[in-house]
């Protein structure tokens, strides 16, 4: 169980900073070519887009596992999709479909070159839609954490 609580740490320090970038960005209004030409946008954009792929790799890593772990549903041979089937059937998330299009759009951030500002520019912009629900999601799965946590106090 405390592999589980340093998890959930290690997530809502993602949650909030990614929350903090993204607030910042919001505030110069529509990103364009010029608001990559600022170094400070492009360090508050560059913590962004970290947070945002650590919060998706730690869930897919470490929390979608652990959270199985604690319902007794998993197993070391489970294929990811598996795990999000898992985690759909205890409707921890709403669509297998929603994740793997977080996974694409930071996918995006991994294989586009800093002189593909349009492609950049896209890609933070679907980021910025996504991270609410990517912290969401995460919020509903540590919220029955600890309802299972507390119900089965006892065998903790």
């Amino acid at each position: 169980m405390k592999n589980i609580q340093i998890i959930l740490n290690e997530l809502d320090r993602h949650a909030e900073r990614l929350t903090y970038s993204k607030t910042k960005i919001i505030q110069w209004g529509d990103i364009t070519s010029q608001t990559l030409q600022n170094p400070d946008n492009v360090e508050i954009i560059d913590s962004f887009i970290f947070r945002f792929s650590k919060m998706q790799d730690t869930m897919g890593e470490k929390l979608f596992p652990a959270t199985l772990t604690l319902v007794g549903e998993y197993k070391r041979s489970m294929s990811f999709i598996d795990i999000l089937n898992k985690l759909e059937q205890l409707e921890l998330i709403d669509r297998i479909q929603t994740w793997q299009a977080f996974r694409k759009a930071r996918n995006l951030f991994a294989h586009t070159y800093p002189w593909e500002t349009q492609d950049l520019i896209s890609g933070i912009k679907l980021a910025l839609q996504y991270s609410d629900e990517l912290i969401t999601i995460y919020e509903k799965i540590k919220n029955y954490i600890e309802q299972y946590k507390h119900v089965n106090m006892d065998e903790l």
